[in-house]
């Protein structure tokens, strides 16, 4: 069964840090128009991948020229903050009730796990030893947060990340 965006893509709000930012819940706004996040701890899901859009990828962002990512062949690592250039489909999404400091602990704990291997146990999500993906992402937010952002349970799709109760999307490209 493919998993797909819950909520309205078209529906993008302003981020944390944005002069329009007054999220509340069930009342929102959308934007005319997002520009691409350089946020450190914003979250990056494309549904780009072997798998399209039943797996896809998911990393966040560390600075405004780097993200910390989860590849099989890398592991853990950063590389540049070009989701927008790079991918045809791009989500990027914050988390609600977490401030813009939090979400840098959360960017901050990603990049601590630099240079681990890539877990081919998706169902292993409590590891900290390797990650995939996904699981980097949910597991620095739920350690610095205590938000459990894998909707649904389970393995942690990158797509859950979107699909959060926990979050909202702020950007998206080609959805």
């Amino acid at each position: 069964m493919e998993k797909e965006i819950e909520s309205d893509p078209e529906l993008v709000q302003p981020d944390k840090n944005s002069s329009s930012y007054n999220f509340k819940a069930n009342n929102f706004q959308a934007l005319a128009a997002a520009s691409y996040p350089k946020r450190k701890g914003v979250i990056l899901v494309t549904k780009d991948g072997k798998f399209g859009s039943l797996v896809g990828h998911a990393g966040i962002i560390y600075s405004e020229t780097s993200t910390v990512e989860s590849f099989p062949e890398k592991g853990v690592k950063t590389y540049d903050n070009d989701w927008n250039k790079k991918y045809k489909t791009v989500y990027a999404v914050t988390t609600k009730g977490t401030t813009v400091a939090q979400d840098a602990k959360a960017a901050d704990r990603a990049y601590a796990h630099k240079g681990k291997p890539y877990n081919w146990e998706f169902t292993n999500i409590n590891t900290t030893k390797k990650f995939y993906c996904s699981q980097l992402v949910y597991e620095a937010y739920k350690y610095t947060t205590s938000l459990n952002l894998n909707h649904g349970g389970g393995i942690v799709f990158p797509i859950d990340l979107v699909n959060s109760s926990h979050t909202y999307i702020i950007y998206t490209k080609g959805v």
